[in-house]
C-alpha cells in the first residue's frame, strides 16, 4: 500500500511541476497524509528576486485557514467552561460595538465562527505591531454598518474572527498569539508554526508575488487581524493540523467538541456546501470534506480534510495564480486517493432576456460589481474599491464575460477572475437583494 501511494504521490507531484509552470507560480509546497503515512514535496522558488529551491521545509502564510485554529482555540475554551458560543458577545467584551446596536447587544461566539454575523468584514486597518493590536482593531469596529440582518446569509467575515481573537486574549489573559501557542501548536506538536515575521526570517521562507514575478510588500497582514490569517508553517505543520481534524479530538478537544466543529451550522450554501465552526464542509457521507482556503498578499493555501479516507491534503504557493494550481492539485489527489471526482460547473444555455434579471450594480466592502447585458452575454466588470494594501493601486480590467450555471447562480468565463461561482440572493418577494461573489454579500444599488 505505502508503494502504491508513494507512486500515486510522484505521479501527482510531476503534474504540479507542469501546472506551476504553465500558470506562472514561482513556488508551491505540498503534500498529503493518509492512514499516518505523509507524502510531502516542494518546486520552484521563494523569491524572485532572491531565488531559493523550495522544499517541504520552507513557511509560507496559510492565510484564512488560520480561522480554523482560532474555532479549535475557542472550543477549548468551551470546554474549560469559559465560554458560551451562544451567550452574547458582550458577556467578555462589554464595550463591543458595531453600527448597529441590535446586533452589537445580541450577537454571539457562534455568530462569529459562522460568518452570520452580517456586518461588513474586510476592513484591514493595521492597529499596530502592539500586545494592544486586536483590542485596537475591535474599538475600531463601532462603524461596521450591517451588509445584511445578524444570522440570515452567509457572508465571509474577516473582522467577526478578528473579534473572536480579541475574546480568547480576554479569557485566558495572554494575547492572542501566546493563547494559540499554548492551545494549539505545542500540543500538537506544532514547531515550526509562527505569527511573527521575526521568528518566520529565522527559517527557509516565501514571499508574495503578483503577475510577472513582481515582490509584494507588505510581507505579513496586520497585527490586529491575526486571529482572522496570521499563521505561516511548513507543510509538515499544516498536515499535522489537518490530520489532527480527521481524529477524535485527542489531545485537544473532548469527540463531541470535534463534532461540533465539523456539524452544519448553517442552511445550505450553493456550490459551497455549508459552514461549520469555521470549516467549510462539503460532500456526502464517506465523501463528506472539511476544507478551507487562505490568501495573504500574494500568497494562497489550502486544507483538505477527508474524515472518511483519513486523508488531509495542503498545498500552500505564493504567486497569484496559485489558487488554479491548488485547484488542479486538490482535485487530482481527491480521484486519486480517494475516488472523488468533482464535478465542473456547466454553463446552461441562457436567454438575454433571462440574463438581464441580474443587471445591476452589487456593492459589497471590496468590491463593486456591474452586471449588464451586451449582445446577448452578460458581462461583469468587478471593481475594487478598498483594496489590501491600500496603497496597491487596482488595475483596470475588461469586463469578464458571465454565465448561468445553475439557479441563481453565475460561473465567470475568463479573466482575473475566471471560474469564480457566485449566486442571487431574493427577498420573501423575489426581488433580487444581493450577489454572492467570493463568498461575500453584495447588495443590489
Amino acid at each position: 500500500m505505502a508503494e502504491d501511494n508513494q507512486s500515486k504521490f510522484d505521479g501527482i507531484a510531476a503534474q504540479v511541476e507542469r501546472w506551476r509552470e504553465e500558470l506562472a507560480v514561482p513556488g508551491a509546497t505540498f503534500g498529503l497524509s493518509i492512514g499516518g503515512e505523509i507524502y510531502t514535496g516542494g518546486v520552484g522558488a521563494t523569491h524572485a528576486e532572491h531565488p531559493l529551491p523550495v522544499t517541504d521545509e520552507t513557511l509560507f502564510q496559510i492565510g484564512s485557514i488560520t480561522k480554523t485554529a482560532t474555532a479549535t482555540a475557542m472550543m477549548r475554551l468551551v470546554e474549560r467552561g469559559a465560554l458560551d458560543l451562544h451567550s452574547p458577545l458582550r458577556d467578555h467584551l462589554p464595550d463591543f460595538r458595531v453600527a448597529d446596536e441590535d446586533v452589537s447587544a445580541r450577537v454571539t461566539p457562534w455568530h462569529l465562527l459562522t460568518h452570520l454575523s452580517g456586518w461588513t468584514g474586510d476592513v484591514f486597518t493595521d492597529t499596530g505591531i502592539g500586545d494592544d493590536a486586536a483590542a485596537k482593531y475591535v474599538e475600531g469596529m463601532a462603524d461596521f454598518e450591517q451588509l445584511a440582518p445578524m444570522g440570515s446569509h452567509f457572508s465571509y467575515n474577516n473582522a467577526a474572527f478578528c473579534v473572536a481573537g480579541r475574546v480568547i486574549e480576554i479569557l485566558t489573559g495572554a494575547t492572542y498569539e501566546a493563547a494559540l501557542q499554548e492551545l494549539v501548536f505545542e500540543p500538537l506538536g506544532m514547531a515550526r508554526s509562527f505569527f511573527f515575521p521575526h521568528q518566520v526570517m529565522l527559517h527557509r521562507f516565501a514571499v508574495g508575488h503578483e503577475a510577472g514575478g513582481r515582490v509584494l510588500s507588505p510581507w505579513a497582514i496586520p497585527r490586529g487581524m491575526n486571529a482572522a490569517g496570521g499563521i505561516s508553517c511548513h507543510i509538515h505543520d499544516l498536515l499535522l493540523y489537518g490530520a489532527y481534524h480527521l481524529g477524535d479530538g485527542s489531545p485537544l478537544l473532548r469527540p463531541e467538541s470535534l463534532a461540533e466543529m465539523r456539524k452544519r451550522q448553517t442552511p445550505s450554501l450553493p456550490y459551497l456546501g455549508w459552514c461549520g465552526l469555521a470549516w467549510m464542509i462539503s460532500g456526502e457521507d464517506g465523501e463528506t470534506r472539511l476544507w478551507h482556503t487562505g490568501g495573504t498578499n500574494g500568497q494562497n493555501a489550502v486544507l483538505t480534510v477527508v474524515p472518511g479516507h483519513q486523508l488531509t491534503l495542503g498545498m500552500m504557493t505564493n504567486g497569484d495564480k496559485g489558487t488554479a494550481l491548488h485547484d488542479r492539485f486538490n482535485k487530482a489527489v481527491l480521484r486519486e486517493f480517494c475516488g472523488i471526482v468533482i464535478a465542473e460547473p456547466q454553463v446552461i444555455e441562457t436567454s438575454a432576456d433571462e440574463l438581464a434579471q441580474y443587471a445591476g450594480i452589487y456593492k459589497g466592502a471590496m468590491r463593486e460589481i456591474d452586471l449588464r447585458t451586451e449582445n446577448d452575454a452578460l458581462l461583469a466588470d468587478i471593481r475594487m474599491v478598498r483594496p489590501w494594501p491600500a496603497d496597491h493601486a487596482a488595475t483596470d480590467q475588461p469586463p469578464a464575460t458571465a454565465a448561468r450555471c445553475g439557479d441563481d447562480q453565475l460561473l465567470i468565463l475568463d479573466g482575473d477572475h475566471k471560474n469564480t461561482r457566485a449566486d442571487i440572493i431574493r427577498d420573501d418577494c423575489n426581488e433580487i437583494r444581493y450577489l454572492r461573489f467570493g463568498s461575500r454579500l453584495h447588495i443590489r444599488q
